[in-house]
């Protein structure tokens, strides 16, 4: 993100290709009171995307830079009685990035003209501000999912998925709703996901299929256990996870701070027999 006053930019990675759905976006916002604010006053937050005119990149024919102007994404009442996060959509204009070829910056800009008054600051950072202010620089969360277009179809179905007739291990869909489980009250973002788990049997040979299994080691313990070779004649094998991925989340730690990571091992991509 690069930052500028009055306005914040996000520049959008198109790497991958296949990632142009996006499910959910938001930008969040910090509003600083000061201490000595004891104001119940609400304030307006309203947020704009910066878009050049004149199209063909935002040049005029003399090569003049054309003024941006201002488009409407999201608007937001709030009171004044504490510092906080503030949200705002802006799903269709990263769907709409993504899917450009001119340009993959998100040039947004805050205005709440009745701050001033209330003792409020929206924290919209320069490369030179404080550290406690770079800790509440504006931050872009989007949710992407892959364009479900032949050749991603083809992709996923590299591991067999389990669809009521496969008996064998396979993958099997699941989505996880952080409020099943209580932790909606420290993750932020997302609200859930499809985490996915395996299921399934691992006959003698499926599990000694090299490619079918956890790993090689799997596969040639998998051999000396069809071969009745001690002691893993009484073993059996277990359907796995054989490949997972990480997942971004927004999240809350034990100091409240908001941490946004990428967390290892979330999503199971292929299962096999260990």
């Amino acid at each position: 993100m690069r930052d500028s006053p009055g306005s914040v930019h996000f520049v959008l990675s198109k790497e991958g290709g296949d990632l142009s759905l996006v499910e959910q976006a938001n930008v969040w916002l910090f509003l600083r009171l000061a201490k000595t604010n004891r104001s119940r006053a609400k304030v307006t937050i309203s947020l704009f995307q910066q878009q050049r005119g004149g199209g063909g990149g935002g040049r005029l024919p003399s090569g003049r830079q054309s003024s941006p102007r201002d488009v409407p994404l999201s608007e937001k009442t709030v009171d004044t009685r504490r510092s906080g996060w503030h949200t705002f959509p802006v799903s269709a204009a990263v769907q709409a990035l993504l899917q450009s070829s001119d340009s993959s910056t998100l040039s947004l800009r805050a205005s709440c003209p009745l701050c001033a008054d209330a003792g409020a600051t929206l924290v919209l950072v320069s490369g030179g501000s404080s550290q406690r202010d770079q800790s509440h620089r504006p931050f872009l969360m989007a949710v992407v999912r892959p364009e479900d277009s032949g050749e991603a179809r083809r992709r996923r179905k590299r591991g067999l998925e389990c669809d009521g007739k496969v008996r064998v291990c396979c993958k099997r869909q699941f989505y996880v709703n952080f409020k099943d489980i209580g932790w909606n009250d420290w993750i932020i973002a997302p609200p859930g996901y499809h985490a996915n788990y395996c299921e399934g049997e691992c006959p003698s040979h499926v599990a000694s299929i090299t490619g079918s299994t956890l790993s090689f080691h799997s596969t040639v313990i998998s051999h000396y256990r069809m071969r009745g070779y001690s002691p893993f004649q009484s073993l059996r094998s277990c359907c796995v996870p054989t490949r997972l991925r990480a997942m971004s989340m927004l999240y809350y730690n034990e100091e409240q701070k908001i941490i946004k990571k990428d967390i290892q091992n979330m999503i199971v991509e292929e299962c096999g027999c260990s």
